[in-house]
């Protein structure tokens, strides 16, 4: 009885391998002359030198590894008989380190086998991006990418991380990367978190599409952009309607002036670095104004404000009257009147003034617009030219 424990405990510590010659006797089936299953083979006969470790061939790991999802059972079956051999052996071969990981793998723990490698550091990823400027969007857009992963990844933080948190992780990771790059090349650190939100964490904005319909997803990497307000744009659709607008920097959807950091943003801007020219001629054209015509507002927006009759007469004769004036300027004042647009707002409904002061005069003599509405504006915009003279 002793001895049959004997026998019984060493054969459960030290399996037969039944099962792993049975699966090369099946390759050699298939292929008598096949030099793995040869080598596999030698190595399971006790009366046989083992072949170096270097020599074992991976046969059966490779078959399992396929296997995984074609033939589930079959692939525990080889995982339990590279584990076998492993066992009886007592020595490693080349496959021995994927043994777990395939085991792994078969149990449904994907997590455990597909690590994801932490992020290196900022500098080094500044200076790929310094050494291909061309791609420095794609490079900084991948290390924030490949961050967001690893700190989804089990092994490092909990799998219930939020956006919020991840967030706040990039836009650190973002800052020490803009401390390490080149003054040319910061902006890249901002535009790639704006389309890492975007692209992987799903970030929704107050736009649903585009200002010409499309999905936001159909925006090109290079000109996706989003503006402190929380509108999603197309650069080339923003930068053609700002052109529009005479160059003001007004958002087109709520008639805000954009941030002072946003507009940093949009000139340095590929597609919005030709909106510069259009604010310089803006500033020098509210420098272009005599005294007189300042004087000749003012007293147009007192008419315009304090006419409260019936039939207005005195408004009518005002508005007139300006633009019979304006008629006798030079042509660059004339064109001051006609295309500066000026920081004003509607007084009762706050909504920015969106057009130039002679559209809003010639919109009050063709009745398209109040007296009293014009005459805010023209207040307004002689206050404004007077602080700039």
């Amino acid at each position: 009885m002793s001895l049959l424990n004997e026998l019984y405990e060493a054969i459960s510590r030290y399996p037969p391998a039944i099962e792993a010659r049975d699966a090369v006797q099946e390759l050699l089936e298939i292929n008598p002359l096949d030099d793995n299953a040869m080598a596999w083979r030698l190595a399971y006969t006790k009366d046989t030198v083992i072949p170096p470790s270097s020599s074992i061939p991976e046969v059966p790991l490779l078959r399992a590894a396929r296997a995984i999802s074609e033939d589930p059972d079959a692939a525990k079956r080889d995982a339990r008989i590279l584990r076998n051999i492993q066992q009886q052996n007592g020595s490693s071969s080349p496959c021995d380190k994927h043994i777990p990981d395939l085991e792994a793998r078969v149990a449904g723990r994907l997590t455990t086998v597909t690590r994801v490698p932490p992020p290196g550091s900022a500098r080094a990823v500044a200076r790929l991006m310094e050494a291909n400027p061309d791609r420095a969007l794609d490079i900084a857009v991948r290390d924030l990418t490949d961050m967001s992963r690893w700190l989804r990844s089990s092994g490092c933080q909990p799998a219930t991380l939020d956006n919020n948190t991840i967030r706040e992780a990039l836009a650190k990771r973002v800052r020490a990367l803009v401390s390490a790059l080149l003054e040319k090349l910061q902006r890249y650190g901002s535009s790639a978190l704006m389309r890492v939100e975007h692209e992987v964490l799903q970030r929704r904005y107050i736009c649903s599409e585009t200002m010409y319909g499309d999905p936001l997803s159909d925006i090109q990497r290079a000109n996706f952009w989003v503006s402190e307000d929380g509108y999603a744009w197309d650069m080339n659709e923003l930068a053609q309607a700002l052109k529009s607008n005479d160059g003001v920097l007004r958002n087109p959807l709520s008639r805000q002036l954009f941030t002072t950091a946003d507009i940093h943003a949009i000139l340095q801007h590929p597609l919005g670095s030709g909106l510069a020219a259009m604010q310089i001629e803006q500033s020098q054209l509210s420098q272009g104004v005599r005294s007189n015509t300042m004087e000749q507002l003012e007293t147009l927006a007192e008419i315009l404000l304090a006419d409260i009759s019936d039939d207005q007469v005195a408004s009518r004769q005002a508005v007139d009257d300006f633009l019979a004036y304006v008629a006798t300027l030079p042509q660059p004042e004339q064109k001051v009147i006609d295309v500066l647009q000026v920081p004003a707002k509607d007084r009762h409904t706050g909504q920015p003034f969106d057009t130039s002061m002679g559209e809003f005069v010639r919109d009050a003599q063709g009745h398209r617009l109040c007296f009293h509405k014009t005459g805010d504006l023209i207040g307004q915009a002689a206050r404004y030219l007077r602080q700039r003279s």
